[in-house]
């Protein structure tokens, strides 16, 4: 009677969501690897893949084993815990919580899950299989990670570097590059001398513009595509310009100021591109929205938004402890712009000067809707 009763006021709370999906490419990573790297295969929690000749090789383990990718055996169950991308892998029945969000959950029958959301302001608590308010959204692994795919210390290369690698340490992932003019070896998971491997990455020419785009040699430009990219203007003979593309480090956005543009701390930065970028590489993390007064976040997986929430009314959303608080926070990267308190105020003033009561009752209720977050 319990269960029952808890179905039912869990599924009060479900409505259709998009999913994220996951983005395991073993043939891709099997090019970027040592041979015979055997690693665990996200989609399942009995499943592994090994790299022969730059191929993928399946397995599952046997019974009610499950893969474990540090000692690469198959282990009792209940002695890891199984990240997966399929969140009714490890529990066919019952209640899974979405991997990819925190407000997200599945009902499992089969192996087979039904999506749900949390209403506004709450988050999904495994330990309770309840929908809670103010339950704090902690980081937790990507189950497409590198650090959930293969064991610590296992090299992988950089596909974007023809000397770079990385690999994973204890649930971070550490980026290295090979020293001088060597490059990376994937095969031998090395670094070797240029003539003995073949790198077929390029880099994109530079962009000519003619004069009007950038102010003056040697000012630095947004790339009007993304949060932290810019452009270095080099002026040429000719009196045009070209532009060299580069990225800020990481925990900063690029802001076009007075002196030509900086590099500043991402959360003095109202930027109008995906705040997630450098966000949740090895874990979920989430983002400061900007200008919307700093209530509500986004859900980053690999610098990209897969979602969004809002905290519970009277709550502000702080990006650097990743939580909802009643603390009032203002960080320029979230406050609101004039248009946007314009826009609030005549909505407002148009709410309460309305010449009809009904009238007036419509336009309340629409502003209380749009207004409020949901509550259960």
């Amino acid at each position: 009677m319990n269960f029952i009763l808890r179905l039912l006021c869990i599924g009060a709370a479900l409505v259709g969501a998009a999913t994220a999906t996951s983005t395991f490419d073993p043939d891709l990573i099997c090019t970027l690897v040592a041979n015979g790297t055997k690693m665990n295969d996200p989609r399942a929690c009995n499943a592994w893949v090994q790299c022969i000749d730059e191929k993928p090789i399946t397995g599952t383990c046997t019974g009610d084993l499950f893969y474990d990718r540090e000692t690469e055996t198959c282990v009792d169950s209940s002695s890891i815990d199984c990240i997966s991308s399929e969140p009714c892998a490890a529990e066919a029945n019952g209640f899974a919580a979405d991997p990819y969000t925190c407000n997200g959950y599945y009902y499992c029958i089969n192996g087979t899950g039904s999506h749900g959301t949390c209403a506004g302001g709450m988050n999904y608590n495994p330990a309770t299989m309840h929908c809670i308010r103010d339950f704090p959204c902690e980081e937790k692994m990507d189950p497409d990670s590198l650090c959930n795919i293969l064991p610590d210390g296992v090299f992988i290369k950089d596909t974007n570097n023809c000397n770079g690698y990385q690999m994973c340490w204890k649930t971070k992932i550490i980026n290295g590059t090979c020293p001088g003019t060597f490059l990376f070896n994937a095969q031998k998971s090395e670094c070797v001398y240029p003539q003995s491997v073949e790198c077929t990455i390029t880099e994109s020419p530079p962009i000519t513009v003619a004069s009007g785009i950038c102010g003056k040699a040697g000012d630095f430009i947004s790339d009007n595509a993304t949060c932290n990219g810019y452009y270095y203007c080099r002026e040429l003979e000719t009196g045009e310009f070209t532009l060299e593309h580069g990225v800020c480090a990481d925990g900063r956005f690029f802001y076009e100021s007075g002196d030509g543009g900086v590099c500043a701390p991402r959360s003095k930065v109202n930027c109008p591109y995906d705040r997630c970028v450098d966000l949740g590489n090895s874990t979920i993390q989430l983002a400061n929205e900007s200008d919307d007064d700093c209530r509500g976040y986004l859900i980053c997986q690999d610098g990209i938004s897969i979602g969004s929430g809002t905290c519970p009314a009277d709550e502000y959303f702080d990006e650097m402890t990743q939580r909802c608080t009643t603390q009032v926070i203002s960080y320029p990267a979230c406050e609101l712009s004039s248009s946007s308190s314009l826009s609030s105020t005549t909505t407002s003033e148009t709410a309460t000067d309305g010449s009809s009561s009904s009238g007036n009752s419509e336009a309340s209720s629409s502003t209380t809707i749009s207004g409020s977050s949901t509550d259960t």
